[in-house]
């Protein structure tokens, strides 16, 4: 990850006290908490660089993450709208939905980009990357838990705080039973954002890129905790942050601040060191 990169856990799930919205896998209430972020996603592309051009694309296999990442987008296009932010552009799969052919959408985009070199882009199309998926990590094939992570969440009374703190404290592995690897997983993450950065700088040459996913809570901790520990996940660093599960629609980006490297996870603002970023 570079400076600006993020990713965002999915907004919230259906309950039976809060039903699903037309956004597959989403809430109704998950609904305004994604275009709450997205506002604060918009803000954050108002400040980068001229030019700037902000990929959201990665999301895993289960539908709330794409849908979420569609929420970002629909919802940064009304707010640029309705406070007439001229200098920002917002494409969405809806404006290419149309065009047949992957390198007719390419073109289009392409074209879009390079007709505005004044104008931050926002590029919000989702895209499933194998190094997100929660199958074959956490789920079997059919999205029901794998025998791993049933038994870490009866381990835990079903508390997905305490689960993620148990399999961080034991790497994967309950006695027969073997899951993911955090450190894989934190570098699975990491190397999809290098697989995208490498994608988009295909097609667009010599602009500033900032890459955008949504992924999955313990997931997305492990990559924090990667991030912040140089490169080790573990239960005692967890610990040491004082951190707690990454929360719906929340944030891990690397920002700069002062000039000083830091990571934000959820509500903890972490410095780092320069040579992090």
């Amino acid at each position: 990850m570079r400076e600006g990169d993020f990713f965002t856990r999915h907004a919230t799930r259906p309950t039976e006290h809060d039903p699903e919205s037309s956004f597959s896998g989403i809430s109704e209430q998950g609904v305004e908490l994604a275009k709450a972020r997205a506002k604060d996603l918009l803000n954050s592309v108002e400040q980068s660089q001229t030019g700037s051009v902000l990929f959201i694309s990665g999301v895993s296999e289960m539908p709330r993450t794409r849908s979420t990442a569609e929420i970002y987008g629909k919802e940064m296009q009304n707010t640029a709208a309705q406070e007439h932010l001229d200098d920002v552009m917002i494409i969405t799969a809806d404006e290419v939905k149309n065009i047949c052919g992957y390198k007719n959408k390419a073109a289009f985009i392409e074209q879009q980009i390079t007709e505005n070199p004044e104008k931050k882009i926002v590029i919000d199309i989702p895209l499933f990357l194998k190094e997100l998926s929660f199958v074959d990590n956490f789920t079997d094939s059919n999205g029901k838990w794998n025998a791993y992570t049933a038994e870490l969440l009866k381990h835990n009374n079903n508390d997905d705080q305490r689960a993620l703190h148990e399999w961080l404290a034991n790497q994967g592995v309950m006695g027969e039973l073997h899951g993911p690897n955090p450190k894989d997983i934190a570098e699975k993450q990491l190397a999809a954002v290098e697989r995208l950065r490498t994608f988009v700088q295909k097609h667009i040459a010599e602009r500033p890129i900032i890459i955008g996913s949504v992924g999955h809570s313990w997931s997305l901790d492990a990559l924090a905790v990667y991030l912040a520990n140089n490169g080790k996940v573990t239960a005692e660093a967890f610990d040491t942050l004082h951190a707690k599960m990454i929360g719906e629609s929340e944030t891990i980006a690397l920002e700069m601040k002062n000039d000083q490297p830091f990571l934000r996870y959820g509500t903890l603002e972490i410095p780092l060191n320069k040579s992090s970023l």
